[in-house]
């Protein structure tokens, strides 16, 4: 007889997250998490950049296109390409990642996995409405990350 409660009926594999990444990541001792949101301002791409050169850290960032839940990820693939180029000519390890239905989840469990050093994420004006009908995926993650987070604006 077929033990229906310890055996999983569903064997189909589960898609990879990663989209790229560079040949050492797999060594990596630290991290940096970055969340992206791909129409950020360069700052934030910057910024955790020159964290994760501080830390001596991979950088591994979580790319979205809005804080939807619809759809964590319709961008053109040439944003990705041209983001991988930067990464690759920055001179760190990296990884990224495409996201989840819930980002802030996704990058909270992240850094938790990883024992990050700390966590990069972008900030941008909504309105009242806006947050209080998607929640603010920035506020939960500075309230649940167990490391520091950078916000950037």
């Amino acid at each position: 007889m077929t033990d229906l409660y310890s055996t999983p009926r569903d064997r189909r594999p589960v898609p990879s997250l990663q989209v790229a990444a560079s040949a050492g990541i797999a060594e990596a001792e630290r991290t940096v998490v970055l969340a992206l949101r791909l129409d950020a301002p360069e700052t934030v791409l910057d910024t955790a950049l020159r964290m994760a050169r501080f830390e001596e850290a991979a950088l591994r960032v979580v790319v979205f296109s809005s804080d939807s839940p619809a759809g964590p990820l319709d961008n053109d693939p040439a944003q990705i390409t041209e983001l991988v180029d930067d990464l690759s000519s920055a001179g760190v390890e990296f990884e990224v990642l495409r996201a989840e239905a819930d980002v802030a989840s996704q990058v909270i469990d992240l850094a938790d996995e990883q024992s990050a050093e700390l966590i990069v994420i972008s900030t941008r004006r909504r309105s009242a409405v806006m947050k209080l009908l998607l929640g603010s995926s920035v506020q939960r993650v500075i309230l649940e990350a167990s490391c520091p987070v950078v916000v950037v604006k």
